[in-house]
């Protein structure tokens, strides 16, 4: 058994989902709304900036997170939006999934 061979047989899993293909049809099918994906786009890097200063130990202003609620209240009420966030959070849940039986699986390792 080659473990690397078994790691892109894992990807591959993942990217045979229903998941992950409902995903990637979404974001093609939003592409052509270039409203909508650059707001889930904006959405998206704000996101991101917010969790690297969670991560940093850094405030997230009040303002920053009223911001984002609104923001992300105005894309769910686009049906495809939405539906992409919620396949996205589905994709996260089988990721955690993964992560959890990768380290199950090394107590060993990471316990001494």
């Amino acid at each position: 058994m080659n473990f690397y061979d078994k790691i892109y047989e894992l990807a591959k899993s993942l990217k045979e989902t229903n998941e992950y293909k409902e995903y990637i049809k979404l974001k093609t099918e939003l592409k052509a709304d270039s409203k909508t994906y650059d707001m889930i786009k904006d959405f998206k890097e704000k996101q991101k900036e917010q969790q690297i200063k969670y991560i940093n130990g850094q405030e997230v202003t009040k303002e920053e997170q009223d911001n984002m609620q609104n923001l992300y209240s105005i894309l769910i009420q686009n049906e495809k939006a939405r539906s992409l966030l919620e396949c996205e959070m589905r994709i996260n849940v089988l990721l955690a999934d993964m992560q959890k039986i990768m380290g199950e699986a090394i107590t060993e390792i990471v316990e001494f």
